[in-house]
């Protein structure tokens, strides 16, 4: 596939891979895992790179590590280079025992919607970066309600953009594996935030978004929300290591 031409190859590609691990087998996935971090994040055409390890969305298990859950998010300069990714000897050895370690592996691609606002901090005191808290949004639309739950969406990132805790708020498109045409019935949103109190506690109650979750029926099969954090590892702030 690397030789391949598709629709909207010059753009940068995002993948999502979510990998579920077999009970037992935590361990050596693990292992195998964090492997890949710093060697890819050496390949000149991958811009970011990283590893999270799931946690929970409550109070009471915002701080509780799902070790058999994993979700990598990945931006590439095309999908032409993903698919050489895809192909390098450490992918090849987490790809050769990823059928006995996992109970699923889902890989799924996005074009990230660029905008011309981002996140602003207000000041204060910086928390802790270990305290960064990562959230995943995956949106399903309802048929022939498309437009409708685009411009509802694309709505929520201005507005998230400004608020103090945001560090990142990135909103994506789903692409076809095959053909890399637009999905419009998926939806992604990829946030970090300073720490899990602001997400649940500021942004979750924020007029706009609670506006947005009282409409979402109308428009929406279902919203899953999942929590992250990342899996340490010494980079610099561009995702290299050093």
């Amino acid at each position: 596939m690397q030789n391949a031409n598709y629709i909207g190859d010059n753009k940068e590609l995002v993948v999502l891979s979510l990998n579920h691990i077999r009970e037992g087998s935590e361990e050596k996935a693990k292992e195998v895992m964090k492997k890949l971090v710093p060697l890819t994040n050496r390949e000149p055409s991958c811009f970011f790179y990283q590893m999270h390890v799931n946690v929970g969305t409550e109070d009471n298990n915002y701080m509780v590590e799902n070790q058999r859950f994993y979700m990598f998010y990945e931006i590439w300069r095309s999908r032409a280079d993903w698919d050489k990714h895809m192909e390098m000897p450490y992918l090849q050895e987490w790809k050769g025992i990823a059928g006995d370690v996992c109970e699923s592996w889902q890989l799924y691609i996005w074009e990230r919607v660029k905008l011309p606002t981002c996140p602003i901090f207000r000041g204060g005191d910086l928390v802790d970066p270990k305290d960064k808290y990562t959230l995943l949004a995956l949106v399903d639309v309802k048929e022939d309600c498309e437009d409708r739950a685009w411009k509802e969406m694309l709505a929520l990132v201005p507005y998230t953009h400004t608020e103090p805790g945001c560090i990142s708020y990135e909103m994506h498109i789903n692409l076809d594996m095959d053909n890399m045409t637009v999905n419009p019935r998926k939806i992604m949103f990829y946030e970090n935030w300073y720490d899990y109190r602001v997400w649940k506690h500021e942004h979750m109650k924020a007029d706009y978004l609670v506006r947005w979750f009282d409409m979402s029926p109308q428009v929406t099969h279902k919203i899953e929300l999942t929590g992250w954090k990342l899996v340490d590892h010494e980079l610099t702030a561009t995702g290299k290591e050093k």
